[in-house]
Parts: structure tokens; sequence; C-alpha cells
């Protein structure tokens, strides 16, 4: 079992690694198991590189003429901005990853994940703090090494790409109905993939983001009870 869940772990990701399943990555195997690789459908966050550049983007300004373009980016650096200024005052939320397997849990600012994972029918739980990650396992928690991922498909680490100035292309997209409820959409790119977020009209918090073959769901912000036990 502890086996199972440490390559869970190292496949858990959430994040656009550019190494591919089984890909030497800095001298190690992308996501491996001994001699062989973790088949696609045990790596929840692994996100498969989707080159789709904003060509796009790019012919509709040309047919459109600097102006129009000049107004959509503008409209665009304004929701990014608002967006950004917005999560500064957010501390904690809950999350949701969809994925091969299913997996929720609280995010505590700064770099805090507590989650428990369905892993073959048995909740498994994991705190990830930075790409430290520990598990819960005979009734304590063991520190287990590094994820090797810094998140970075979870907004917090959307948000932080976007300080970084490492994520590119951010559009707002026109606004959709989910589940009966109009919501705002952005997309944007890094790590070789384009990633798609709804957010509330109003709080702009986001509400659910999906990359590739995840999508992850967000709720209950600043919500005292989301708290992260404390481990060493």
């Amino acid at each position: 079992m502890r086996y199972e869940v440490d390559r869970f772990v190292h496949g858990l990701a959430f994040s656009a690694d550019p190494a591919g399943p089984g890909k030497v990555r800095n001298g190690t195997c992308g996501i491996c198991v001994g001699n062989g690789m973790v088949k696609k459908e045990r790596a929840l966050g692994w996100v498969f590189r989707v080159a789709r550049p904003a060509a796009a983007f790019v012919a509709l300004s040309a047919v459109l003429g600097a102006p129009a373009a000049s107004r959509a980016g503008s409209a665009d650096a304004a929701l990014q901005n608002k967006i950004r200024s917005v999560y500064a005052s957010v501390k904690s939320y809950r999350l949701t990853v969809l994925g091969s397997v299913r997996s929720t849990g609280d995010f505590v600012a700064p770099n805090k994940y507590e989650m428990t994972t369905d892993l073959d029918g048995k909740p498994v739980k994991t705190i990830i703090i930075g790409t430290t990650y520990w598990i819960y396992d005979q009734g304590k928690w063991e520190k287990s090494g590094d994820t090797g991922s810094s998140l970075d498909a979870d907004i917090a680490g959307v948000i932080r790409r976007l300080k970084l100035g490492t994520a590119s292309n951010f559009v707002r997209l026109p606004d959709q109905m989910r589940n009966g409820k109009r919501t705002g959409a952005f997309r944007v790119s890094f790590g070789g993939s384009n990633e798609v977020c709804d957010f509330d009209l109003q709080t702009y918090y986001v509400t659910r983001c999906q990359r590739d073959e995840l999508t992850i769901l967000y709720s209950g912000f600043n919500d005292p009870s989301n708290t992260i036990p404390v481990v060493r």
C-alpha cells in the first residue's frame, strides 16, 4: 500500500511537467515505477501537452485592426489584475480534483494542501507543503519525499505564474452558462498547454478550472474550517 501511495503522489502533479510519462527529466523518469511506467490512468494530475498557440487571437487581431486588438488586450489585462487582486485576500479554499481518481481537500495559503484520495477504494490522506509531502499511515503522518511538482494547475499555481510572468496568452473568453448560472471565463497558457477557468461574475473567485483531462472545482473560500494539521 505504501508503494502504491508513493507512486500515486509522485504522479499527482496537477501541473504541466515538460517531461511526459516515462520520459527522462533531469536524469530521472518523469513518472516511472521500478523498470516500468505508471499508466496514464494512475497519474491523476498528469497534464498532456497540447500545443495550442494563440494563433487564432493573432489572426482575429489582424482582421479587427489594432484598435480592437488593443481594446481586447486592455480588457484581458484588467481581468487578470482584478483576479490577482481578489486572490491576494484569499487565504484558503476547498478543492475537488477530478481525473482518473477523485481527490478532495483544502488549500491554505501560501502553499499547503491536505487531500484525501480514493485510491482503489481506499481513502489515502496526504499533506503537501511546497513540494514536500506527507502520508497518513498507521495513525501518524510520515514524511515521504518530494512531489517533484509545484501544483501549477491549481488556481494558486496559476496566480503564482501570472505574478512571475511565466504564464502567457491570458484571454477573457465569452461568458457561459454553468449549471444554470452565468459565469465568466478566461484562458491562460503555460507549460505547453492551455487552462480554462470559470469565475464568479460578482466575487471573481474562480470556481472551476480544466486543463486537458484534469478538472478542479473550488468552493469554501476563506472558510475558517479550512485547516491543515501541523506536520514535521
